[in-house]
């Protein structure tokens, strides 16, 4: 709702057409028409919707980022990639322990790959093969 002001004075001097009107929050003196007419509601109205809208942005980021957890190991924050496995249901199984970051958690498997294959390898004798010394029945002659 606009509010204008004027003096009685300058009523009574110039008229009511003239420009002695003073709308409240812009600059100088305008007719009645122009203090009461709205050109730049509309953009005003866009600029504060855009500005509000980006501060509610900010501050749902900066919301999502204090929930965000941390790395019990490394105190990394996660990854949002990492966040959400361990967060959505069918994948957490998956997801191993939920309390790592994605590096840590790509050394935990790397090390459970490294047993794994340890455990599955033949063990190795303790000495070298004994060597054929020919003795027998048949050996070769040279």
């Amino acid at each position: 709702m606009p509010v204008v002001v004027t003096a009685l004075e300058q009523l009574q001097e110039h008229g009511a057409g003239a420009a002695v009107w003073r709308r409240l929050g812009r600059t100088g003196e305008q007719t009645l028409t122009d203090a009461l007419d709205n050109p730049d509601g509309e953009d005003l109205y866009r600029r504060q919707c855009a500005r509000a809208e980006a501060e509610d942005e900010r501050r749902r980021a900066a919301e999502r980022e204090a929930r965000r957890p941390v790395c019990r190991r490394c105190g990394r924050k996660f990854t949002d990639e990492r966040w959400e496995e361990v967060t959505v249901h069918r994948t957490a199984v998956r997801a191993g322990d939920t309390s790592v970051c994605g590096p840590c958690r790509a050394d935990d498997v790397a090390r459970e790959e490294a047993a794994r294959l340890e455990a599955a390898a033949p063990p190795e004798p303790q000495d070298g093969p004994e060597p054929d010394r020919g003795r027998g029945w048949f050996r070769r002659r040279s």
